[in-house]
């Protein structure tokens, strides 16, 4: 299994999100946000669709809207955390250290930083 595919998995068995969810923000992790060049092209999904899927990741913790209807990915390691905190909280489950969620964010982080 390659990297971004165990990436994919993970990010929606971890941190229960949906493939379109994790589509756009491993796409948000190489752009710089949803309005750059080339991005609505690398997803395959209408501009409307980018927009309601990434409202969905904000609500989750994982991106920020910097103007309207454009968004931005928070800091790998930073998004997982704050999407896994707001599991915990959720499920009422005490947050703490998570070692899979913290390699998580260590792979994400590696992810992005790949030319």
């Amino acid at each position: 299994m390659n990297q971004v595919n165990q990436i994919k998995i993970l990010l929606m068995e971890q941190l229960q999100i949906n493939e379109l969810e994790t589509d756009i923000f491993l796409a948000l992790m190489k752009s710089e946000k949803t309005t750059s060049h080339g991005f609505q092209e690398k997803t395959n999904l209408a501009a409307d669709q980018i927009i309601e899927i990434s409202k969905s990741l904000e609500r989750k913790g994982m991106v920020i809207e910097i103007n309207k209807n454009e968004f931005r990915a928070l800091h790998p390691r930073f998004a997982i955390v704050n999407r896994y905190r707001r599991i915990c909280q959720s499920n009422n489950i005490l947050f703490k250290k998570n070692t899979k969620i913290d390699n998580l964010g260590i792979m994400l982080e590696n992810y992005q930083n790949q030319v």
